[in-house]
């Protein structure tokens, strides 16, 4: 039996967590669980069994309230927050779904494809993919009314409207990756009255148009401000007019030399789809000379888990004004887990590497870091790395802002 002296040190540790995570909820900087001593720094432990409670404090629960079937393999799911409280974002950016399968928490990027106008709700859709453990429990496990909690929005692939704005916007997408593009299509043409839109878009077949009847409507509504051209890899009697191809340098570069009356030097590219089609595109706008600062990407792709070391490693994070803060990582955990669950208040959003939110300098030591990821070559060269998706693969010193 546990003594009174023992009993209120539990609870006043469970006070304690609840009010961290409470103020986390509520947008406050948590001070240090563990104040540094003169002359020598706390090792704190982060156990592997409090990190998903660390990693999921602050995500936002959000609602279920509607599933839309936009083709065979594209599932929206419509969300609001039951407090009632606006859902806010950027068009362009998107949600961080914690999908918990067998007990076991996933983290996967959605972006947001609803209009600004309904701050009510919010959208995500969903491409199932072959295989794909959570996109298969999302589209036949997920009913109107469950709870999903979200981090979010994140992501700098993004168009900021503005009413006095007078800009040319060329989107081009392949397969889900309309779903961004969607956002910044319904927001620009509603409340920039004077841009326009060229909007070129990938699929296999006509069935795989994701959105269709909804471009449809835009472009009757904005007629002359949008114009939609698909591409389609194979085309039959009755589909939407299209061009027969696929997202290539030769297909791409004849869809924007027939818009090229509405293309000017100001012009701005946004590209999202399947790496092989983007890297296609890139090509195309290259040889027609489109400045690189023109060109902007989003790359849909599940990184791959790095596998880090397979013993605990001490990690020192230093933070502005000389704090010191020593935990032990556990093997295969994160800097960021590993911060959070020693009480260490660190900047984050999207928690998988999509977003550079949690960007830390690292002073010493090696990390291996889950691939793909939003870091550039000049980045990782001068040594910044993603707190969500370091591992450390030896003793490691990090300093975090």
């Amino acid at each position: 039996m546990a003594t009174p002296s023992r009993l209120r040190a539990r609870l006043s540790a469970v006070a304690r967590d609840v009010r961290a995570v409470l103020s986390d909820l509520r947008g406050d900087r948590l001070p240090p669980l563990v104040a540094r001593r003169p002359g020598r720094h706390p090792v704190v432990e982060a156990t592997p069994g409090s990190i998903p409670s660390a990693t999921t404090a602050a995500a936002r629960p959000l609602l279920v309230r509607a599933l839309h079937r936009e083709t065979q393999d594209a599932l929206t799911i419509v969300l609001s927050d039951p407090t009632g409280a606006p859902v806010v974002f950027v068009p362009g950016q998107f949600l961080t779904l914690l999908v918990t399968i067998d007990g076991e928490i996933h983290r996967r990027a959605y972006s947001i494809c609803s209009a600004l106008d309904d701050t009510a709700t919010v959208a995500v859709t969903v491409k199932r993919i072959a295989g794909g453990r959570v996109s298969t429990h999302l589209h036949e496990r997920l009913a109107v009314g469950d709870v999903v909690p979200v981090l979010g929005p994140s992501g700098d692939f993004t168009v900021v409207p503005d009413a006095a704005a007078r800009r040319s916007l060329v989107l081009i997408a392949g397969g889900s990756g309309i779903t961004p593009i969607m956002a910044i299509t319904r927001a620009v043409l509603a409340r920039e009255p004077d841009s326009r839109i060229t909007l070129l878009f990938g699929n296999r077949t006509a069935a795989d148009i994701i959105f269709l009847p909804d471009l449809d409507a835009l472009v009757a509504q904005h007629s002359g401000r949008l114009v939609v051209r698909h591409v389609l890899e194979r085309v039959a009697e009755g589909d939407v007019p299209a061009t027969v191809g696929r997202l290539d340098r030769v297909t791409v570069t004849a869809e924007l030399e027939a818009v090229a009356d509405r293309l000017d030097a100001t012009t701005q590219y946004y590209v999202c789809g399947p790496a092989p089609a983007m890297a296609e595109v890139r090509e195309a706008l290259a040889a027609r000379g489109v400045p690189t600062a023109n060109l902007h990407e989003e790359r849909f792709a599940t990184a791959e888990r790095a596998t880090g070391a397979r013993v605990a490693q001490r990690l020192s994070l230093r933070r502005r004004g000389g704090a010191v803060v020593d935990v032990v990582v556990p093997p295969g955990g994160t800097i960021l887990d590993a911060g959070l669950a020693a009480g260490v208040p660190m900047d984050y959003s999207c928690a998988m590497g999509g977003c550079g939110a949690c960007a830390v300098q690292l002073a010493s030591g090696e990390v291996e870091m889950d691939e793909p990821n939003c870091l550039s070559p000049q980045e990782r060269a001068s040594g910044r790395i993603l707190a969500c998706c370091a591992r450390p693969v030896s003793p490691c010193t990090v300093e975090a802002p």
